[in-house]
């Protein structure tokens, strides 16, 4: 029940004070197969690719849930893989919808980071040590026809948990909720 509470939290806790973007009724229905509210289209860095639906009813899709964790792997180590927090999956689904809607087409979201092995993080020159993306509970993510600063700025205003600001790319986390932070270089 701890997941449906918080779903329904994130589709319909949306923040009215949206600035140049338009959002659609949570209630509204999504135009297109492969995105949507309860729904994800998403491009790993390895070339996999997977739309598929989540969020059913008052539950997510265990087997969706699955295969979206199987995509989230480290495939840069050994394929190395984890559950994924379905929560990241709502709020990543919640930023494409809107952003989609916006640009008046579907746009697929390209996952550069999910998951991370401990060794593989421990590579990475600024990776936090104790990483959300080691636990299965991050992604860093780019979304075709937005820039990162626009994909900030829609999280932002739905109000997900862990929220990072790049030149290149997004991150979302399922930590602690209204952490903000900027990339070196960046100010918020």
């Amino acid at each position: 029940m701890a997941y449906e509470l918080s779903r329904r939290s994130a589709v319909f806790g949306i923040v009215s004070a949206l600035g140049s973007f338009a959002l659609p009724k949570p209630t509204e229905a999504s135009p297109w197969e492969e995105v949507g509210y309860d729904r994800l289209w998403v491009r790993n860095a390895n070339g996999d690719e997977l739309a598929v639906q989540h969020w059913v009813g008052e539950r997510y899709e265990v087997q969706a849930v699955r295969l979206l964790s199987w995509l989230w792997r480290d495939w840069r180590d050994a394929d190395a893989a984890v559950y994924i927090d379905p929560m990241l999956f709502t709020f990543l689904a919640n930023i494409q919808t809107n952003l989609s809607v916006n640009a008046g087409t579907p746009c697929l979201i390209n996952l550069n980071s999910g998951h991370r092995t401990a060794r593989r993080n421990a590579t990475l020159e600024g990776a936090a040590k104790h990483s959300y993306h080691i636990s299965g509970r991050a992604g860093d993510f780019t979304l075709r026809s937005f820039l990162p600063d626009d994909v900030y700025r829609m999280a932002s205003n739905l109000n997900v948990s862990g929220l990072g600001r790049y030149r290149t790319f997004t991150h979302v986390d399922t930590g602690a909720t209204g952490r903000r932070w900027a990339g070196k270089g960046l100010t918020l």
